[in-house]
């Protein structure tokens, strides 16, 4: 138990070839044997030449028998038993067990065979590579035995959809692959299209119905592949594509091939660079509208390539937000704000850093723990950090986010929720989270001046957040008219090109003992000016604890 299991081949008993020994008694055994019959006959009387020629012949016939008997007809069946293993052995490398259908090693020796008969015969091919989605669900709630017949099931509908040469495989735990012939890519996404709707189509394990969906990856010879290695694999590369665009299927493209060998490229070089600190901090100013003051500052990082150059934090976020990359490159954030603070503190800047979290951070919950005792050897105050989350990263894993979430607001550690108005904008969730301030996204501040659309809902999150006691920063101020705007609605927070441009440590802080000496400081004074009924808060609302229901609850029934 808990160890292997052995392979149908390791029970069965394999003959062993007789013993040179064996033989020998056996050959001796029978030469005697014919030479006492031939001393016997000998020595009647009266034996004629036929005699002797008897003799003769009985001493070269009687061995052979008993050598038959004895190792030939072993020998026999023992290559014989041998064949049928080496058969059986090269069944089972060419076919999966559970489904029936060849597996991934056939498949590539067939697609070499298959492309070779296709150019000589001047035909198209289609490989659809596809992968079942909300497998895994079922394996892990419904059990592996049902997930196997699950399994078994998928590959029969599969091979009811194929047509004269055409052929199927299973290609690893929940995915499959169709050679499908005379096919052309138009056809092909057709045939894709099918097989999506045939997926679709509900299962039943002992009268339950069990739903999945299907993605599909498409790629066709000699239109976009060269030979079978290259089919199989732009297949694959488009079911990539197809996941990362939400869309049922996608036929490969070149250009995509490229974006794919450069993320593959990137995330090696990314883990370089955390390890070579190739990445540095930058610090966007947060402005108190109400006071002029800069109040605190948001941790943007940056990375700066030896081997490609600057790169784009909307290529590497995306490509670790996706991978495991997250959470090494959240840590290193997190020290290197700390360790800023730290440094700050001494030189008498006295500011809150806030740091974005993604979807994966908020699924670690030994997360805000780890960030306390930051906290506790660097001698930071908990309200000096500020957490960044989106709708969407909380509600990716509503129960696990809220335990995070519960946690840093125990600790101390404040929140803020960032691209309000792009995500969910669940009122229920915006009601229950343990938040201290929400960023109103930049795509609501555009233009805030002269589209009264944006004003209008910006005016209505700014009043809202008020009511429930939270302050509001507006992101990506870029013009004075829209800051304007923005102070007359009540705004508290502003951040954005306008104010300052994302800047290293060293900056930032050459910003803040400039700014108040500033021309832009002294135009805000001026701007900050209206009337007392507008630029007050709207509504002074009760402490969060006492209004605000359990935050587990509200986020389960808002997925609910």
């Amino acid at each position: 138990m808990g160890g292997k299991d052995p392979s149908p081949f390791e029970s069965m008993p394999v003959p062993t070839s007789p013993s040179p020994q064996r033989l020998l008694v056996a050959t001796a055994i029978a030469i005697l044997g014919a030479d006492v019959v031939g001393l016997v006959l000998l020595s009647l009387p009266n034996h004629s030449s036929v005699l002797s020629l008897g003799v003769n012949l009985v001493l070269f016939l009687l061995p052979l028998p008993v050598l038959y008997v004895l190792w030939y007809r072993p020998l026999a069946r023992e290559l014989a038993e041998r064949v049928s293993i080496q058969r059986e052995l090269e069944r089972q490398g060419l076919q999966d067990a559970l489904t029936l259908l060849p597996n991934r090693v056939w498949l590539q020796k067939h697609l070499s065979e298959a492309v070779e008969d296709a150019r000589r015969n001047g035909i198209s091919l289609a490989l659809i590579v596809l992968d079942l989605r909300r497998f895994q669900v079922v394996n892990g709630t419904l059990g592996h035995a049902t997930g196997d017949r699950l399994l078994q099931q998928v590959a029969a509908r599969i091979a009811s959809e194929l047509q004269g040469a055409d052929a199927a495989a299973r290609l690893g735990a929940d995915v499959f692959a169709i050679l499908r012939h005379g096919v052309d890519p138009k056809n092909a996404s057709l045939t894709a299209e099918r097989l999506y709707q045939l997926m679709e189509t509900p299962f039943y394990i002992d009268q339950t119905p069990i739903e999945l969906e299907a993605l599909c990856g498409v790629a066709t010879f000699p239109a976009l592949a060269d030979d079978g290695v290259q089919l199989l694999q732009r297949a694959e590369l488009a079911l990539n594509q197809a996941k990362a665009d939400g869309e049922r299927f996608a036929i490969y493209r070149t250009e995509k091939d490229t974006d794919s060998r450069r993320h593959l490229l990137m995330f090696g070089m990314l883990r370089s660079a955390l390890q070579r600190n190739e990445l540095i901090l930058h610090y966007q100013p947060k402005l108190d509208l109400r006071t002029g003051e800069v109040v605190g500052a948001e941790a943007l990082v940056r990375w700066d390539s030896p081997e490609i150059g600057r790169v784009s934090p909307g290529e590497f976020i995306p490509l670790a937000e996706q991978t495991s990359l997250i959470k090494p490159l959240t840590a290193w954030v997190m020290e290197e704000a700390l360790r800023q603070l730290v440094a700050w503190e001494k030189a008498g800047i006295h500011t809150y850093i806030s740091v974005n979290l993604s979807a994966r951070n908020l699924a670690d919950e030994k997360l805000p723990d780890r960030l306390a005792e930051l906290l506790a050897q660097g001698n930071v105050h908990p309200n000096r950090m500020m957490m960044e989350i989106t709708e969407s990263a909380v509600m990716a894993n509503p129960e696990r986010a809220a335990v995070v979430l519960e946690r840093f607001r125990e600790i101390g550690i404040d929140l803020s929720i960032d691209d309000f108005g792009t995500g969910y904008s669940s009122l229920t969730y915006l009601r229950t989270l343990p938040a201290r301030e929400l960023k109103i996204d930049r795509s609501f501040v555009h233009d805030i001046d002269t589209n009264e659309g944006n004003a209008l809902i910006t005016s209505a999150v700014i009043k809202l957040a008020h009511g429930l006691g939270l302050e509001v920063v507006a992101e990506g101020v870029e013009t004075e008219a829209e800051l304007r705007r923005l102070l007359t609605l009540g705004c508290d927070l502003a951040q954005g090109y306008l104010i300052s441009r994302p800047v290293p440590a060293s900056e930032f802080a050459t910003f803040l003992d400039q700014h108040p000496k500033s021309p832009f400081a002294r135009r805000l004074a001026q701007l900050r000016i209206v009337p007392a009924a507008i630029a007050d808060p709207i509504v002074t609302a009760p402490p969060a604890s006492s209004v605000r229901p359990s935050l587990k609850d509200s986020l389960r029934s808002i997925r609910a």
